[in-house]
């Protein structure tokens, strides 16, 4: 039976499942094709956390062992299958990942909650230097695209990696404009936390009542 799963369930692990969706696989295998597919631009990858994952998803009996293997004088690799319940868990997480928004918390956001205790020409030079290193990723991306996609790849095999350097271009469009209304004075200012903070927070602690 499988066992209930939730949107819980990390990049990580869909990525082990999604690759041994194609062919059993050691994890060290697995480790190096994310490499090679730039799956690590999008998940945390390390041996530690991926022997974990690896041993997780074997006790809920979404991968098995298929096989040892062994090469020369290196360590035998346990060589991993995906199971139906496996491959059914992939599609629904997957599914409910495409079809569901979900609350995340992005550290910039944290930033930009408080960036009034900076004063404005200082948070105007911080978001010009984050313009410039957003769009340095964008450069980096689009080579591994362009790469990529000349090597064979189809468009829809890419799709992440085009959505992630739209939404990276949209970041540096939005902290260019924010800088501009800084400097240009349209952007009200006043360091520390003023009377309209306060006024947030009475009205939403009124609501709470």
């Amino acid at each position: 039976m499988t066992p209930e799963v939730s949107l819980d369930i990390s990049p990580l692990a869909l990525s082990i499942l999604e690759l041994l969706s194609e062919r059993p696989m050691h994890p060290y295998e697995l480790a190096a094709t994310m490499r090679d597919r730039h799956h690590d631009e999008f998940i945390r990858l390390n041996f530690g956390s991926l022997y974990h994952t690896v041993d997780s998803l074997e006790r809920y009996g979404w991968i098995l062992p298929a096989e040892k293997e062994k090469e020369g004088n290196r360590p035998e690799r346990t060589v991993y299958r995906l199971t139906d319940s496996g491959r059914t868990i992939l599609l629904q997480v997957v599914s409910e990942i495409i079809a569901q928004p979900r609350r995340e918390y992005p550290y910039f956001a944290a930033g930009l909650m408080f960036m009034h205790h900076l004063d404005a020409p200082s948070a105007a030079q911080l978001l010009a230097q984050r313009a410039q290193a957003l769009q340095a990723v964008i450069t980096k991306l689009s080579h591994i695209l362009d790469e990529l996609l000349a090597g064979g790849h189809t468009r829809l095999m890419l799709v992440e990696l085009e959505h992630k350097i739209a939404m990276i271009g949209a970041e540096r469009d939005w902290v260019r404009k924010i800088a501009k209304e800084i400097n240009d004075g349209k952007l009200e200012w006043k360091v520390g936390i003023d009377s309209g903070h306060e006024r947030l927070r009475r009205r939403h602690g009124a609501s709470a009542n």
